[in-house]
């Protein structure tokens, strides 16, 4: 079923000079609206709302904050589709303001730029898909930066499909809308697992798809790491994008995790590929922003946009030692994030940039405090939280609050896992061998701390919480060295979501 109208609306926004909270507030130069004359003065700048094709909106400040820190309105819709959503915004010359769009509840997207255009006369449309349910739907924007002046004076949802499927329909998943709250699983090793023919099974028993198994249990996005020539192949430019193609058809989200290494990195190692090992800073900027667009316009190509990417792994000791080492400043590492937010912006503007730091125990501010000094610019925050290594829950959740309300932007924990058993299932010692306090070391001990970590942080007002390698069960030559992958075992087994027997946690749920 085909259907298609229009809602517009009047709203200025204005976010508040930099080093000061973010408030959105209506009627910021609504004398220079183009689109839309206003009918008559009213609480919060005259709303205006138009009726179309039988559609009706309504709309009206945030009763909660008198200045309205936030902005939205209601769109009606006869039945449930997809819908564009257009901006239209001028803002003058000042750079780097945005806020977050989300519909009934969830996030579309975060930190959606609203630019300088040149001049308040000067009027420009950015454009999102949503999906709208029948009936009543919130359209939200709330600030999420601190600088400059904005103003939004047209807001229109264009609905163009919605009802039964069409007979044409793909066989393929459709992907969902972006949820509020990023459900993740980093499955970098599924891909081998898969070429080496492992099955996985249901509680029960039954053969299973893995990422079916996963989405069952309430995961709605993937990450995968990218290393740029690993001697095994796993997980180069090719198997990404071999396995984005796997990952999107499930109809889940995709996050690229840039290792901008041949093998691991992390807080103690963050060793060049081979191919750049003598490049200096200059060079590295380049490397970083070549490969970075390649790697997206890659995975652009063949209809598998990257949702979000990070930009390195862990990196609060800094990435492409020793010209990125934060010992040495923030200067350099400044640069190579730039180069690699440049690159993914260039390639897909939607896409969400993402650093990721580990070191929650204590406290971030000093290295994201670093970068934003040297004007780099990101989209989600993300911290890796294990309760062995990072401390108590509660101080997580205190950092989690600070980060999000002194950036002003999403935050995630991009890692967390839990053991399931003490037991080794290969000849590699497994990595953790204690629990946490008030946490059994079962499955059901695992499922009860993944959801104290995803209640804990998401009551902080974190965005999303991704279980890291939770399909990565002992398997032989699915090996932790990419040097020597047939050869090298497991040192993670223990802490999947799948026994040795491939059989997933009854109990392990992403929770909604």
């Amino acid at each position: 079923m085909k259907w298609s109208g229009k809602i517009s609306m009047i709203a200025g926004v204005a976010t508040v000079l930099s080093g000061t909270a973010v408030v959105l507030s209506l009627g910021a130069h609504a004398a220079t609206n183009r689109y839309e004359a206003e009918s008559a003065p009213a609480v919060c700048d005259g709303w205006v709302a138009s009726n179309h094709a039988g559609y009706s909106g309504s709309g009206f400040c945030d009763s909660t904050n008198a200045v309205g820190a936030t902005v939205q309105f209601t769109a009606n819709a006869p039945a449930a589709g997809t819908a564009t959503l257009a901006i239209r915004y001028a803002n003058g010359t000042t750079a780097n303001r945005s806020a977050d769009v989300a519909v009934n509840g969830s996030l579309v997207q975060a930190g959606l730029g609203f630019e300088g255009t040149g001049a308040w006369t000067t009027w420009v449309t950015r454009s999102l898909t949503v999906q709208l349910a029948a009936g009543a739907n919130t359209v939200r924007l709330a600030a999420t930066t601190a600088s400059g002046l904005a103003n939004i004076d047209y807001l229109e949802v264009t609905t163009t499909d919605g009802g039964s499927p069409s007979p044409t329909t793909t066989s393929a998943s459709p992907t969902p809308p972006v949820s509020s709250i990023m459900q993740g699983a980093d499955v970098s090793t599924l891909q081998r697992a898969a070429d080496l023919g492992t099955r996985f099974y249901t509680a029960n028993g039954t053969q299973a798809d893995p990422l079916d198994l996963l989405k069952s249990a309430g995961a709605n996005y993937v990450r995968l790491r990218i290393w740029n020539n690993p001697r095994s192949g796993y997980n180069n430019k090719d198997k990404v994008l071999q396995y984005a193609r796997t990952v999107k058809a499930k109809g889940l989200r995709l996050m690229v995790d840039f290792h901008y290494s041949d093998t691991w990195a992390d807080p103690g190692k963050q060793y060049k590929p081979a191919a750049w090992a003598s490049h200096g800073i200059s060079q590295l900027q380049t490397d970083v922003y070549n490969y970075t667009y390649d790697v997206c316009t890659s995975l652009k190509a063949q209809g598998t946009v990257p949702d979000s990417v990070q930009i390195g792994n862990e990196i609060h000791n800094g990435m492409l030692w020793d010209d990125g080492r934060v010992s040495n400043g923030y200067y350099n590492l400044g640069l190579l994030l730039k180069a690699g937010y440049n690159a993914t912006k260039a390639c897909n503007s939607g896409t969400q940039v993402v650093i990721h730091t580990a070191n929650v125990e204590s406290g971030a501010r000093g290295f994201y405090d670093g970068i934003r000094a040297q004007g780099v610019q990101w989209d989600v925050t993300a911290l890796s939280y294990y309760c062995m290594w990072h401390g108590s829950m509660s101080n997580m959740g205190n950092v989690v609050r600070d980060m999000r309300s002194r950036y002003g932007k999403p935050v995630i924990i991009a890692e967390t896992a839990y053991p399931y058993t003490t037991a080794n299932a290969d000849s590699t010692a497994n990595v953790v061998t204690s629990g946490c306090s008030g946490y059994a070391i079962s499955q059901s001990g695992q499922q009860a701390n993944f959801a104290a970590v995803q209640n804990t942080a998401r009551g902080a007002g974190a965005s999303g919480i991704f279980y890291w390698e939770p399909t990565w069960y002992a398997v032989p030559g699915n090996g932790w060295n990419p040097t020597d992958i047939n050869n090298s075992g497991n040192e993670w087994d223990n802490m999947a979501v799948f026994d040795r027997n491939g059989r997933i946690n009854p109990n392990i749920r992403w929770l909604p």
